[in-house]
């Protein structure tokens, strides 16, 4: 089932202000939302994968506060929460890319494992949603171009003339995500084929989650890691911890994460939990596996609360790829898109991507 949305059927410029939105099934039966803010002739698209208890539009558009200082934000309107103007994404519009993405399953909109929020039976499944959504994308674009040519509806992806360069970003888990989908597709060759990806951008990467410390530590290995799997064999739904986790450094994203009535407020189950941790340990057991022609650029701040900024320093040393860049913040902290500064993150994404074509 496809139910689909129009978001302003105006054309404001050369892009709408509101998105399409659109419900479908992934392949095992999840109903997932995915939104998209098009352009028109676009040079190139963004796909953007949002972090763990989070969704799209909370994380990458403005959203209606006012922000009195860093320490507390004020609610305007909850039912007009998210805000195009000013957004990362009407930046993306702005400089001529069409931006598409969706909320992962138990996130946002999207439905769960079981209809539970926060919850998944294997970490690559969230891989695998975006893997399978890049490829309706690029259905979809070659579909319309057919149309415009009034050829036949019967159409294939095999013509990569036909795709638009491709750029990957994902903020915190999502940044796990996105270089986790290089992986698979660089082990299976598939993204020379058909896919298109020519960058890759992660975004205070859950590449090492600062209270585990590194894969290699004994905490890890021995007590985190083997502890979560027993809890999550007898106890896969049960979410521990009771005290919520606050961010310190600037404290209104506090506030912003709490007015959002789609953002689920309790714990991850043990299961995704499990999950996370065994992330980590496959994404650096498989870096070899990332293709060496997709540029990455890291943007990782020092004072991350979070995802520990030396684990994505010791990831970038391994990682050899013609094209890479650690850019480094020192005044931030985890939920760089949305603090003091993002604005500076969002010109350095968008001049990154355009010394691609130049190289």
């Amino acid at each position: 089932m496809n139910n689909l949305t129009l978001g302003d059927s105006n054309i404001c410029g050369t892009f709408n202000k509101l998105p399409f939105i659109e419900s479908y099934y992934n392949r095992k039966g999840i109903l997932l939302k995915s939104y998209s803010w098009l352009v028109k002739n676009a040079i190139g698209i963004i796909v953007l994968v949002h972090g763990l208890s989070a969704h799209l539009r909370l994380q990458y558009l403005k959203l209606n506060v006012n922000v009195v200082n860093n320490d507390y934000a004020t609610l305007i309107d909850a039912d007009n929460y998210y805000i195009y103007e000013d957004s990362w994404i009407e930046e993306f519009n702005k400089n001529g890319y069409s931006v598409y993405g969706i909320d992962l399953q138990g996130h946002g909109e999207s439905d769960g494992l079981d209809k539970l929020p926060l919850h998944i039976n294997n970490f690559d499944d969230y891989v695998y949603d975006i893997i399978d959504y890049m490829r309706r994308i690029n259905n979809s674009i070659v579909l319309e171009k057919s149309m415009q040519k009034s050829t036949s509806n019967k159409y294939t992806i095999e013509n990569r003339e036909e795709l638009l360069p491709m750029y990957l970003v994902g903020l915190s888990m999502g940044g796990n995500i996105v270089l986790r989908t290089l992986e698979i597709l660089g082990k299976s060759n598939e993204i020379n084929s058909n896919l298109n990806i020519k960058g890759c951008i992660s975004l205070a990467g859950m590449i090492s989650v600062r209270m585990v410390g590194s894969i290699d530590s004994i905490k890890y290995k021995y007590f985190y890691l083997p502890v979560m799997k027993i809890f999550s064999r007898y106890f896969p739904t049960f979410r521990p911890g009771k005290k919520k986790f606050k961010f310190e450094k600037y404290p209104f994203v506090n506030d912003l994460l709490f007015y959002d009535k789609y953002r689920f407020k309790g714990r991850i189950t043990n299961n995704l939990a499990r999950e996370i941790l065994v992330a980590l340990d496959n994404l650096h057991n498989n870096i070899d596996d990332i293709p060496k022609n997709i540029p990455i650029l890291f943007i990782h701040s020092i004072n991350d609360c979070l995802c520990w900024y030396e684990g994505t320093v010791s990831f970038y040393n391994k990682l050899l790829i013609d094209n890479k860049e650690l850019y480094t913040l020192e005044d931030m902290d985890h939920v760089i898109s949305m603090e003091p500064g993002n604005e500076n993150v969002l010109k350095k994404i968008l001049e990154w991507i355009s010394n691609l074509y130049v190289q």
